[in-house]
């Protein structure tokens, strides 16, 4: 295969796949609203963003290797939530115990090194 045929599909699976992702979000986007009850009149910004966030999502699934978003967090002796350093940074609180979880890691791809440290609450005691 030549230089310019490489190009010429390049160039069709970019100009298919934004056409399909467009459409794509826009389904979503209304299902989303539909679902969570929101009007685009009255959360303007609401709407803006969920559209931004499926966009996103989008682009990160359909890459070469997808990205990996990972929210898992591990499992101590006690069934406790461990919070791990590493992967995530504390929120408003620091402990060794994930409360919960506010945004998940970001890996480049499964398995693969990370991308953002995702962010989880800390505390020192299960309750």
């Amino acid at each position: 295969m030549s230089i310019d045929q490489e190009k010429e599909i390049k160039r069709i699976w970019r100009t298919t796949t934004t056409a399909l992702r467009v459409k794509a979000v826009k389904q979503l986007h209304s299902v989303l609203l539909t679902k969570c009850d929101i009007s685009i009149d009255a959360f303007p910004k609401t709407s803006k963003y969920l559209a931004i966030c499926i966009d996103l999502c989008w682009k990160m699934g359909v890459q070469e290797r997808p990205m990996h978003v990972d929210a898992d967090v591990e499992t101590g002796d006690n069934s406790e939530k461990i919070l791990d350093l590493n992967k995530f940074r504390p929120y408003t609180k620091s402990g060794k115990i994930v409360d919960f979880v506010v945004w998940p890691a970001l890996f480049m791809h499964e398995g693969g090194p990370m991308h953002a440290r995702g962010i989880a609450q800390g505390c020192n005691e299960t309750d």
